[in-house]
């Protein structure tokens, strides 16, 4: 179990998800503190995801229960992941204004434009996959929120954009809840906490 001093914000306990007739984790207790970054790791298929997912509020466990500190959970979280759809009829400049309509940004527009080096005018369906990604974490590293869950964040980045992905998830505010689904040392080594999924196989 992960335990901590600290508000606890999300608390799994003996959660258990399956796919059909295939159990994907059984079983896993925890505890996510606020100000804490943690990884969540595993070999591939092994529902790393998953787990993010229903600590997102995206999908429901089979047993268990997960709590959240608060109410209105999902203005809570900002969730950012490579299988993450994005509005590609939008520009970014629409995609932007129809954001700030639901959830307030921790930077201004220009100052989130100078971090995505991106074209405002340009239609989000004519971004290459890296131009997307970085655009998915930028919203999710900028926009307010007491929890913020990232699935593999450096799918598809350069070097350059990887680089900054590291910098700037380590400048969150601090009393922001991180947790990274990754099995990429490099994506989470900077964080407090590794919960291997791998171990609630059984």
């Amino acid at each position: 179990m992960i335990t901590g001093q600290s508000t606890t914000l999300i608390t799994l306990n003996n959660i258990s998800k399956k796919f059909g007739s295939i159990w994907i984790f059984k079983n896993v207790t925890a505890e996510f503190i606020a100000g804490k970054k943690y990884a969540i790791t595993g070999a591939n298929g092994s529902g790393k995801s998953t787990l993010l997912k229903v600590l997102a509020g995206i999908i429901t466990p089979n047993a268990g229960e997960v709590k959240f500190a608060f109410e209105d959970v999902y203005q809570h979280i900002s969730f950012s992941a490579p299988y993450m759809d994005l509005p590609e009829e939008l520009t970014l400049n629409e995609l932007f204004k129809f954001h700030e309509n639901i959830r307030r940004l921790s930077i201004s527009r220009q100052t989130f434009m100078d971090e995505v080096q991106l074209e405002g005018d340009k239609e989000i369906r004519n971004y290459s996959s890296g131009m997307k990604q970085r655009l998915k974490l930028a919203f999710a590293l900028f926009t307010e929120s007491k929890i913020l869950l990232l699935d593999e964040p450096s799918a598809t980045l350069d070097e350059h954009w990887n680089n900054w992905y590291l910098k700037t998830v380590q400048q969150v505010d601090s009393n922001r809840l991180v947790i990274i689904s990754s099995n990429i040392p490099a994506e989470y080594a900077f964080c407090d906490t590794t919960l291997d999924i791998g171990q609630f196989k059984k």
